[in-house]
């Protein structure tokens, strides 16, 4: 089983290499509980290989191993950013000293983590040109993850980055793994060289020794206790006698998981902390175990092995359980220090692991409240501007870097007449209340059709636009006008249709249709008769883009809008008024019932034709306009309001 945090520096490479959205689809595609991992509990590791292979299908690319190797790169880089870099650092001068630490870094968690199956890593072999290192786990199938974290620690501590890890035996079953790496690195400092002479000492009594170190065990070629520690005894009842008993009859080896024979343990007692567990009963009242951890030195003169330990314990509970009291600790050490310190932390520990329970337990709530209200943001932020430039806001553009010219739209305004007699009959909370549900009803029309709202000015006008599409792909290859002076109108006609064959004028024709008829049944409640509405449309050529730093807004501007303003303020009420421009493309598929006006004066162009459009030409309509619309009723309560 892999504690939390392992998985989450699983997670936290993915989201920064892949993204969230890679992470989140893996998440639903092995079927995790969670996006996120609770870093004290712990998981299966199969979860990891089903990761690596899930990215495999999904990227098309890769290997399990390559992906292992990966994660097992970012595992370092995780705890090196996130404040550990200090703790790897103090675990050796160079690679070397590192490669030969890694065991009792790993054995630095054992209170934080103290279910945690860790890798052994013993380098029994080195030379000049690097070190042979052996890997031993319970987990089989992850030495890619080991080789990564090797690289990976090698490239940040020592600025090793060409370190070289290749298998060169590999002795693992579908249950455990047993592999030789040979670690190539430049590795000539191996051999300390002597700078001065260390006095000769006096010769110092075993029985000094032994008081020194209480928690001693003596044994010789054969691994049977020859002597120890007195307060190895006080731990065992007084009639249990351990002088004279093999090793492994008294104490089961815990790590490295080893058979207990004479040269296994001498080869790993040079840099391997070595951690045993009682297999006799302790003394009487004393209900659990007791586990010495220390190393074991080789008294060459004697033949013999020391081995220097003292007793592992992570609470108040473990002394109690092991039949042991503060006076029987070594002074020198800080054993009781890290045990009374410990009491308070463990508890302090499981307060925040109760939080962060209960924060586990609401993030499903409020992910989904995140996401609900990510989707309201998204709805208004399109309700506001075109699709394609909330995506250029949201990839980072500035907002007035972007304008870009719109070579055919149609542009429609219009104006509720009724403003000013709502103003002077109704007072201001009402007389919004009363603007607010014509518009709204606007807004539910428009939203039938592929149109975009610009804005409502003061005076109750409505400005609609139909035709609005990216052209930021035509404006990497060439200037706009460069552009515009070789699409032709007919050309952009044929570009802008919709997916009915549709193109923006007949799109606007089709709603102002449909705004005359919803008009017909929302009264002014001061009149008590319909609202007094004028349509007007132009086609024609426009430049869009963002304007302002804190409050964006989509504007358009050009000569387009201002004739679609004058075509609308010249026309009649409850008429629709459209210019020749879009004359010209409402005509050519006969799809509307159109009558000439005659001309009307625009400023700054001048007489011009000008057309109104009374309905749609059903019997001779060869486009896939919608000839069964449904007409609006007005669903509010505009009459029920108080006059004044």
């Amino acid at each position: 089983m892999f504690y939390g945090i392992i998985m989450d520096t699983i997670r936290d490479g993915i989201v920064g290499s892949y993204g969230l959205v890679m992470w989140k689809r893996i998440v639903k595609e092995i079927n995790l509980p969670s996006e996120t991992f609770e870093l004290y509990s712990r998981y299966d590791d199969k979860i990891l290989q089903n990761i690596c292979d899930c990215m495999v299908e999904i990227l098309n690319d890769g290997s399990r191993d390559e992906y292992l190797q990966f994660f097992g790169e970012n595992f370092i880089r995780y705890f090196y950013r996130y404040g550990f870099n200090k703790i790897l650092r103090v675990a050796g001068r160079n690679l070397r000293d590192f490669l030969f630490a890694i065991d009792q870094l790993h054995d630095s968690n054992r209170f934080t983590f103290p279910q945690m199956q860790h890798p052994l890593f013993h380098v029994t072999e080195e030379n000049e040109n690097g070190v042979i290192l052996n890997y031993k786990s319970v987990r089989y199938g992850l030495a890619h993850f080991a080789i990564g974290g090797l690289k990976a620690a090698a490239s940040l501590l020592f600025n090793e980055n060409d370190l070289d890890v290749t298998i060169q035996h590999d002795f693992s079953n579908n249950q455990y793994s047993d592999i030789v790496f040979c670690v190539h690195f430049d590795n000539k400092k191996h051999q300390v060289k002597r700078l001065f002479n260390v006095p000769s000492l006096p010769p110092v009594k075993s029985k000094t020794f032994f008081r020194i170190f209480p928690f001693s065990i003596l044994m010789d070629s054969t691994l049977r206790i020859h002597r120890f520690g007195k307060n190895i005894q006080k731990a065992f009842p007084d009639d249990i006698s351990l002088i004279g008993r093999p090793l492994d009859e008294v104490f089961r080896l815990i790590r490295p998981d080893i058979h207990v024979e004479w040269d296994r343990v001498l080869s790993y007692s040079r840099h391997m902390v070595f951690l045993m567990e009682s297999r006799l009963p302790l003394r009487s009242g004393s209900s659990g175990k007791i586990q010495l951890q220390g190393q074991m030195k080789y008294l060459e003169y004697e033949n013999m092995l020391w081995f220097l330990c003292h007793p592992v314990l992570g609470s108040a509970n473990d002394m109690i359980s092991a039949g042991l009291h503060l006076n029987d600790l070594n002074l020198f050490d800080n054993t009781s220090d890290i045990l009374i310190t410990g009491i308070q932390q463990e508890h302090e520990l499981e307060i925040t692991k109760y939080k962060q329970h209960v924060w586990m337990k609401k993030e499903p709530g409020l992910r989904h409240k995140l996401n609900v209200c990510h989707e309201k943001n998204q709805a208004l932020l399109h309700s506001t501007m075109p699709k394609h430039i909330t995506l250029l806001l949201q990839s980072g553009l500035q907002g007035n870097s972007i304008c870009e010219c719109q070579p055919f739209v149609t542009i429609m305004f219009i104006d509720v007449m009724d403003m000013k007699t709502l103003s002077d009959h109704l007072d201001a909370a009402h007389t919004i209340t009363c603007l607010n549900e014509v518009i709204v009803l606007f807004d539910t029309i428009a939203d039938k059709f592929d149109v975009f709202k610009v804005e409502i000015k003061a005076d109750g006008s409505y400005m609609l636009v139909s035709g609005i599409h990216d052209q930021s792909h035509l404006v990497q290859e060439q200037n706009r006008s460069q552009i515009l002076s070789k699409i032709s109108i007919n050309e952009e006609e044929k570009f802008n249709r919709n997916s009915l064959g549709l193109n923006p004028t007949e799109i606007i024709a089709e709603l102002s249709l449909e705004f005359l008829h919803a008009s017909e049944h929302i009264h002014n409640p001061v009149t008590k008769k319909p609202f007094h509405l004028k349509l007007g449309f132009h086609s024609g050529t426009a430049i869009g883009g963002i304007v302002g730093t804190r409050n964006y807004q989509y504007c358009l501007f050009g000569d387009t809008v201002s004739i679609a303003s004058q075509i609308t303020a010249t026309s009649e009420i409850g008429r629709i008024h459209f210019s020749q421009m879009a004359y010209s493309h409402l005509v050519a598929n006969n799809c509307f019932k159109i009558e000439y006006r005659g001309q009307v004066d625009i400023k700054g162009s001048g007489p011009t034709d000008t057309y109104w459009l009374t309905g749609l030409n059903e019997k001779s309509c060869t486009t896939k306009i919608n000839k069964n619309q449904t007409i609006f009723k007005c669903p509010f309560s505009i009459q029920n309001l108080v006059l004044k």
